[in-house]
């Protein structure tokens, strides 16, 4: 039985239990488990409102969901009570480092160091750049870097020093930045992923086969590199294929997120993007990734604020590569919403390659079906029924069905004290009575693109639409 099982089942006899809460809270936090973590330090701070060490876990699960406005107010909250809790000092700068205010983020690193020296969080150093470079095999290539010692260092100064900090320059590096001996990028391969097998297929094409094969592409005058935008539904596993292509790829990958990307002062995101490209181009052959990519180059004719249309310019010019080459770079942009984007990303040559991603069919969602199933106790599993039953289920929907199946059995055998089955017939239930997330994004298709009638993009997605049975 696993720890965070024994914990549920000795909270079933003491469920006011704080201590007993605590630990599960902490095992939840630990696994990655935020929204029930959340619900675990509330139901403590329920029963204890003052309780120190679930405002600050709370504000960690806040922190790691993105909300670092609510995690700052949690922690700020108890160094009212405690000015001297160094964990909420730690935790503080963590927060301000994930807003991108540096200086912030050091002075309450520093006065954690000034109460407890011992309480130094090597990985938090790393981040505000407070300790020695690591040996040059390892270490992400910087552009700086390919400059020689007396340019690099002007440059530096330059590119990186602040008028109104007095502390020491720092290396930007990026957060998600796997090389190709990595053991971290190997957790998700296409494997993992069911069906979308011409988009799989097209990440190969375009920077797996070119580093398999170099002499057949050289051959062929075909180099790696170009651009992949992936747009359709949400929960149809966009962002699961970005994720399995770092699995894939022999070569580096760079994930970037929009906390990266965006800054309050002006100029700044244009000199992050630039960064970034820089970054990729030095590290080649590279993935680079942008999720949620709408945010990044909205459509410059519904946009008013300039500093935004000159971010959209800097991104497109950073595709073009302009001033550098972008051969050996392979950009990979995701969307819910390619209405919003900019027509001139889509011309050949930046995306050139724009894949619908669409609920999965059939066949993919008999692939799905056996890679939820693989690792649970499934009685009886009936794939063709299940499979009429998910018609139109996204990725994400059908995970819904078996965790809420799995939550149901899981119950039944804490209380039995044996394991009990998952039974299709409750497989089948949960899905019968679960209407597909995907549908309100397909209803909006037309409401949202009534001037796109001859784009070849929406009509991808139309054709999918008018090929689903009515009902």
């Amino acid at each position: 039985m696993s720890r965070l099982q024994t914990l549920r089942e000795a909270l079933n006899h003491a469920p006011d239990n704080t201590a007993l809460l605590l630990l599960y809270g902490h095992a939840c936090l630990d696994e990655l488990h935020l929204e029930e973590a959340r619900e675990i330090f509330g139901r403590i701070l329920n029963l204890e409102p003052e309780h120190i060490e679930a405002q600050l876990c709370q504000a960690k699960v806040l922190l790691l969901q993105g909300d670092t406005s609510g995690a700052a107010v949690r922690v700020e909250r108890v160094l009212q009570k405690d000015a001297l809790n160094t964990s909420a000092h730690l935790t503080l700068s963590r927060i301000h480092l994930t807003e991108n205010n540096r200086n912030k983020a050091l002075e309450y690193y520093n006065r954690a160091l000034e109460l407890d020296a011992s309480v130094s969080d090597s990985a938090l150093e790393a981040d505000l750049g407070r300790i020695p470079k690591p040996p040059a095999k390892d270490r992400i290539i910087s552009p700086l870097d390919l400059l020689d010692e007396d340019t690099h260092s002007d440059l530096e100064q330059e590119l990186f020093e602040d008028p109104f900090d007095d502390t020491p320059p720092y290396e930007w590096r990026p957060e998600t930045f796997f090389a190709p001996n990595d053991s971290e990028r190997f957790r998700v391969t296409f494997s993992d992923v069911g069906g979308m097998d011409a988009l799989k297929e097209e990440i190969r094409l375009k920077i797996i086969y070119p580093l398999q094969h170099a002499e057949l592409y050289k051959a062929y005058g075909r180099k790696s590199g170009g651009g992949i935008l992936l747009y359709g539904p949400p929960g149809c596993g966009k962002t699961l294929i970005l994720r399995a292509t770092a699995g894939e790829v022999a070569c580096n990958y760079f994930a970037i997120g929009l906390h990266e990307v965006f800054d309050p002062y002006y100029g700044s995101i244009e000199r992050n993007l630039h960064q970034i490209f820089e970054t990729a181009r030095a590290n080649a052959p590279c993935v680079l990734v942008f999720d949620e990519i709408d945010s990044l180059a909205p459509d410059r004719r519904h946009v008013r604020d300039s500093q935004m249309r000159n971010v959209v310019n800097q991104f497109l010019s950073e595709l073009d590569g302009l001033r550098s080459d972008n051969q050996r770079i392979l950009v990979i942009g995701a969307t819910n919403s390619p209405w919003q984007l900019d027509p001139a990303l889509r011309r050949p040559g930046r995306f050139d390659q724009a894949i619908f991603v669409p609920p999965p069919d059939d066949d993919a969602r008999k692939q799905i079906i056996h890679l939820l199933g693989k690792d649970k106790p499934i009685a009886k599993l009936d794939d063709a029924a299940l499979i009429q039953a998910t018609a139109g289920f996204s990725g994400a929907d059908m995970r819904w069905v078996f965790d809420r199946a799995t939550e149901l059995a899981l119950a039944d055998a804490l209380h039995s004290g044996k394991t009990v089955p998952i039974h299709h017939d409750l497989l089948l239930k949960i899905a019968q009575n679960h209407s597909p997330s995907t549908q309100a994004w397909l209803d909006g298709v037309n409401q949202h693109t009534p001037t796109a009638h001859q784009d070849a993009l929406y009509n991808e997605v139309r054709k999918f639409i008018q090929a689903i049975p009515k009902k």
